[in-house]
């Protein structure tokens, strides 16, 4: 029996800043309870305090690496991930790194590196995947289906 290969590739950058900002987001979210609690009860429009400042800062780039995350998962799932995606990550978890070392700008530094990673790794796939001179992708047979399945 032939075992059909799924298309869907794995995502790990994507999952990985996804982890990341949830827990960002979610200790964002508790250390801010007060602050947040208090601008809500006083009528959130026009609310904007110091402290509020810090606590909106906190909590909306957890919600933007979510958002991230979840784009960058489609991505690599789709088997792309554009070198410019890749590049700004790594240089935000960089220039974070370099402001405050002790923080979690490390585990987006992860992230960042694995999604490097993912996009050489993925362009070395799909130029693999590419026919050569002269040939055509059209009416190409799959090695894989001539070698009876998955190498």
């Amino acid at each position: 029996m032939t075992r059909r290969r799924n298309d869907q590739r794995t995502a790990i950058a994507g999952p990985a800043l996804i982890i990341v900002c949830a827990l960002h987001s979610v200790v964002g979210g508790l250390a801010a309870s007060p602050v947040v609690g208090q601008a809500l009860a006083d009528g959130w429009y026009g609310a904007m305090t110091s402290g509020l400042e810090v606590a909106l800062w906190f909590l909306m780039t957890g919600f933007f690496g979510l958002a991230l995350g979840v784009a960058m998962t489609s991505l690599e799932r789709a088997g792309r991930m554009p070198w410019p995606v890749s590049i700004a990550l790594l240089a935000i978890a960089l220039i974070g790194v370099a402001a405050a070392p002790v923080s979690g700008f490390l585990l987006v530094l992860v992230a960042g590196v694995i999604a490097v990673v993912q996009s050489a790794r993925l362009q070395r796939r799909r130029a693999s995947d590419a026919p050569g001179a002269g040939e055509s992708a059209v009416g190409t047979p799959d090695p894989r289906v001539i070698a009876g399945g998955d190498r």
